[in-house]
């Protein structure tokens, strides 16, 4: 069992921009590791270095070891060998490490063969016992794209967990959870302590942070600007933005809400949804209407994704009647609650964009105004998806349906991938946009208190 992993002086850079600056970290048994910080700040690239997954076209200098062992001296196939029998990676997006050809209980279950060697019944009597400790025992024979977002993350979860691994790097292991299934994925960070492993957490939730006691870090632009005890950052914080971060939460937001409307854009009456024996709502009314915003709320797989797929056409209610004023579908349009999925990931972000302006007779100029806005460089849009973070990719998402200028924005969990400080600058720009275009904006989201301050009505599931 390893009992330290120490970081030195670890420097992650490209040709002409460095992202990562002699950063010096230390964890210990007992004493995990929390990183704070915004999005594209590098916080992930320090996962990545550890793991040994960066990207070939990055450059890296320092040191990482694992007691005596020293990580960037081995091979790319001594490095692989860690993988999942002493260092498991809790990946930030479970789109990307899930099977959508296989039931998820598989999933589980071939950690347990492979890493454990156990044999095909016992793995699955295990693999069970890992599902329920996520609540996800009762979709055992479902398969990923079966799952909502929030039970995705849990499955990924479930299988990072059943490894059973020395070192555990989890990479924002909560986003898209509700503040319930939070607490419970807190605790079960909290028990890989107990059982002496070692801990690094990469996150943007506050709230996370309180419930893992240890040393606490906080990166800003690709540098470690505080790094000190739990209690002394939270009680003392010193760095200006570690206290506007602790600031940030949405209790302290002043915004004022949207204007409502009488223009009704959608009309569902009697909506009811089952999926075989399991019946997610019924007789459901809801009006979209034009200049509002409406919020879903509901804990995770409670079907708010889907109702909002209903009211805008994407998907078929069991049963119930969707009435719209919308001519033209491309005024529909919805932001999606797992940002790689509405990108190419074989293409450059900027021939996507070109693309797309390309075919709906836009301008790059308003491309690079929306940018501008959202606080992006210029220079991400060389990258394929995969080569920024999540947060980045998001407000990219965000910006080609604003493009579009569309009357109704379906925003499935936008903000889950967003620090606290972005999350308010994104919230309260959809919400000007919402004034002053006078779209409609369907909202969903765990987050009530998020829904409260914003909403002219509130969907609770």
């Amino acid at each position: 069992m390893f009992s330290k992993l120490k970081i030195i002086n670890l420097s992650i850079f490209t040709d002409n921009k460095i992202l990562l600056e002699n950063i010096n970290l230390v964890i210990k048994q007992g004493e995990p590791l929390v990183l704070l910080g915004e999005s594209g700040s590098g916080k992930s690239l320090i996962i990545d270095a550890v793991m040994g997954s960066l990207d070939s076209k990055l450059n890296l200098k320092g040191e990482i070891f694992l007691d005596d062992l020293d990580l960037l001296r081995l091979s790319n196939k001594q490095r692989r060998a860690l993988w999942g029998k002493k260092i498991a990676l809790l990946p930030q997006e479970p789109s990307r490490a899930l099977d959508p050809t296989m039931k998820i209980v598989n999933q589980v279950s071939e950690v347990h063969q492979y890493i454990h060697k156990r044999g095909k019944r016992k793995s699955y009597k295990h693999s069970l016992k890992d599902l329920k400790d996520v609540s996800l025992d009762s979709f055992e024979d479902s398969y990923p794209f079966e799952l909502s977002g929030g039970m995705c993350q849990r499955l990924t979860i479930a299988i990072t967990h059943a490894s059973n691994a020395q070192v555990l790097l989890a990479d924002e292991p909560t986003k898209g959870l509700d503040q319930a299934l939070c607490k419970s994925v807190a605790k079960r960070l909290n028990k890989e302590i107990n059982d002496n492993r070692l801990l690094l957490v990469v996150t943007h939730d506050i709230e996370v942070a309180k419930y893992i006691k240890g040393t606490l870090g906080v990166i800003v632009d690709g540098k470690l600007v505080e790094y000190n005890t739990h209690k002394n950052i939270f009680t003392n914080p010193q760095h200006l933005y570690t206290k506007k971060l602790l600031q940030s939460d949405s209790s302290n937001w002043e915004i004022e809400k949207a204007k409502e409307s009488s223009q009704i854009l959608i009309e569902a009456k009697n909506i009811s949804k089952t999926y075989g024996e399991n019946k997610l709502y019924e007789n459901l009314y809801i009006t979209l209407k034009k200049g509002e915003i409406t919020s879903i709320v509901g804990k995770s797989g409670c079907g708010k994704s889907t109702l909002g797929d209903i009211l805008l056409g994407i998907k078929k209610p069991t049963k119930g009647k969707i009435i719209t004023s919308i001519l033209s579908p491309i005024q529909l349009q919805k932001i999606y609650q797992d940002p790689p999925s509405a990108f190419l990931p074989h293409q450059t972000l900027l021939e996507g964009f070109e693309d797309f302006i390309k075919l709906h007779k836009l301008c790059m100029h308003m491309l690079y105004d929306w940018f501008n806005k959202m606080k992006l460089d210029r220079e991400l849009l060389n990258r394929k998806p995969s080569e920024v973070s999540g947060g980045q990719l998001q407000r990219m998402a965000i910006i080609r349906v604003l493009l579009l200028k569309p009357s109704i924005i379906f925003a499935d969990e936008i903000t889950s991938r967003l620090d606290p400080i972005t999350q308010q600058e994104i919230i309260y720009l959809l919400v000007d946009i919402v004034k002053k275009e006078q779209l409609s904006l369907l909202l969903i989201t765990h987050d009530l208190q998020i829904a409260q301050k914003i909403s002219n009505k509130i969907i609770q599931l």
